[in-house]
């Protein structure tokens, strides 16, 4: 086999970077015990337009000056599922209010204010309405009347340079930003919301006005060129030390113990803990079944999470709990086809669920479109307190599905980036023989055949190398000893990989029977990540000269 890396690493030095890298330091308070965590970025590759001159790392505070410094800038924060893209957009918000109310002038006020405004914006909120204005687009919703919502933007656009937008959740749009340039617009022209989306982060729209998005990565690498910001933060997540103390500290009595667990029985888990949903998700499960071994796997986790909703208000027999499962399964498959996120009152009654049955799994907000938000209109709209979740349920709808449908979804989505975490659960849920009364999978190894030939047919094709990644990640969900001794090539260059991946990459190595070539060549490997691959390189093969010297 042969081990393509790069020596640039260990030497202390980096080759043309594109992007940015972030090491975000910031403290986190829960009730009343005080947690130093740190929070670290890194960079990412393969995407960007911009190069970056140094290494630099930078804190939070740093980030803020970025966001509130950098003339007519659009910034992205990007990362995976559950790594708190959200809650730092909203921190730095918030941040960025306290920033420009702190330098204000006391004798001159409010006039004098660096940012007089400073907009939040939930994209999983806005619904396709056909076409509506920009004004409707940035600030439906916040006013009794339109007249007001055009006062507001007339405003925003004489005074573009005192203004800073931040749009959460590019990723959960039901509109698509796709090759879009030849529709250019004025400011006053009324056209789709991916349009004027398209037209803010090209500029043409409020050029002079600061932009922060959030998203997943696939999305801001789907986005045209002229589109795609300048500068990119991808979240990596905390560090296996900041981890751990919060994991023990949430579980409290039995923190250690059950860390100690996950060690040594569950690799996976313990490389993913580092990101925040799946830290909590673990705590919970390990604290409410502290006897029992800990899930092996992603699809292993979401599936001791539903299993043990137990305290759903008015449902008390397992039966009636599978029935309410079943229902969001199918309520959560229907979204996904659509590209939705949020459910009305309406779809919950269209699938036969009340809001008390759903309590548990999701959240109530008042209701948010582009056309209205009022708190007395009674109208409230339903999220998943976590998007993997609706992904998971909808994974559970599929590999319910009958030979035919199933081969039908296989072809049509299943291979799409927007159902690529629902391709994980899917094959973590076909490959699972733990027995269990809430998934009943029918025609199981005709089911492994179609979905194991199709992720072998993507992988031999030329694919970008995140998607190679992905089906990699969807491969080790599976455990499928077939598929993952048929590996022959692991190309993971150019990605700035995670402890995760780090560790999905070296346990693919280890178990296949064919591969002649794992290609490392410009990774933004550590240490430490190169202690995770070569951890389980080991078992394997003798590393050769040619990278021992690389220390």
């Amino acid at each position: 086999m042969r081990l393509v890396m790069r020596s640039e690493y260990f030497k202390g030095n980096y080759e043309e970077v594109y992007g940015m890298e972030v090491a975000m330091k910031r403290k986190l308070f829960f009730w009343k015990k005080k947690e130093v965590v740190k929070n670290q970025f890194r960079k990412e590759f393969g995407f960007l337009r911009q190069k970056v001159d140094d290494d630099k790392f930078i804190d939070l505070d740093e980030v803020l000056q970025q966001v509130i410094n950098k003339e007519s800038s659009i910034t992205a924060i990007v990362a995976s599922a559950g790594s708190g893209k959200t809650t730092l957009v909203r921190r730095i918000a918030r941040m960025t209010l306290g920033h420009s109310l702190a330098n204000t002038d006391a004798i001159a006020g409010p006039s004098q204010l660096k940012y007089r405004l400073i907009r939040y914006i939930e994209i999983k909120g806005m619904q396709d309405k056909g076409f509506i204005k920009p004004s409707k687009f940035l600030f439906g919703g916040l006013f009794p009347d339109e007249t007001n919502e055009e006062c507001a933007y007339q405003w925003l656009l004489q005074n573009q340079s005192k203004a800073v937008l931040f749009f959460d959740g590019l990723d959960q749009a039901v509109w698509k930003i796709d090759n879009k340039g030849d529709e250019k617009i004025n400011p006053y022209t009324a056209a789709s919301a991916a349009t004027i989306m398209y037209n803010i982060l090209s500029r043409n729209l409020l050029a002079d006005t600061k932009i922060v998005i959030t998203s997943r990565e696939f999305q801001v690498s789907d986005l045209p060129v002229e589109a795609r910001p300048a500068d990119i933060i991808t979240l990596s997540g905390l560090t296996l030390d900041d981890a751990k103390k919060l994991f023990v500290f949430l579980i409290r009595q039995h923190g250690d113990e059950a860390w100690e667990k996950i060690e040594t029985m569950s690799p996976r888990l313990i490389n993913l803990v580092f990101i925040p949903v799946f830290l909590v998700l673990t705590a919970v499960i390990m604290a409410k079944n502290p006897n029992e071994p800990p899930p092996k796997t992603v699809t292993g986790l979401y599936k001791k999470i539903t299993s043990n909703l137990s305290s759903v208000k008015n449902i008390t027999q397992a039966d009636a709990i599978v029935g309410v499962i079943n229902k969001l399964k199918a309520m959560s498959y229907h979204g996904m086809e659509e590209g939705r996120v949020t459910f009305s009152e309406n779809d919950l009654r269209k699938f036969g669920l009340t809001k008390e049955e759903v309590r548990d799994l999701m959240m109530k907000v008042p209701g948010n479109n582009l056309l209205s938000c009022n708190l007395l209109d009674g109208s409230f709209i339903f999220f998943f307190c976590h998007q993997s979740l609706q992904e998971f349920l909808a994974a559970g709808f599929v590999v319910e599905m009958t030979r035919k449908k199933f081969t039908s979804f296989n072809s049509k989505h299943l291979h799409k980036e927007r159902w690529s975490v629902v391709r994980r659960f899917v094959c973590g849920l076909i490959y699972d023989e733990t027995p269990d009364n809430i998934y009943e999978i029918s025609n199981r190894s005709l089911k492994r055949q179609i979905l194991g030939g199709s992720i072998r047919s993507q992988l031999k094709k030329k694919k970008d190398k995140h998607v190679r990644m992905e089906l990699y990640t969807a491969i080790y969900e599976s455990g499928d000893a077939d598929l993952m001794r048929q590996i022959s090539d692991i190309d993971a260059s150019d990605i700035s990989l995670s402890r995760d991946e780090a560790h999905i990459v070296g346990s693919l190595a280890v178990r296949s029977e064919s591969l002649d070539r794992l290609d490392l060549n410009n990774c933004n490997i550590n240490d430490e990540l190169l202690a995770i691959i070569t951890g389980s390189l080991e078992k394997r093969i003798q590393v050769s000269s040619s990278i021992k010297h690389l220390d």
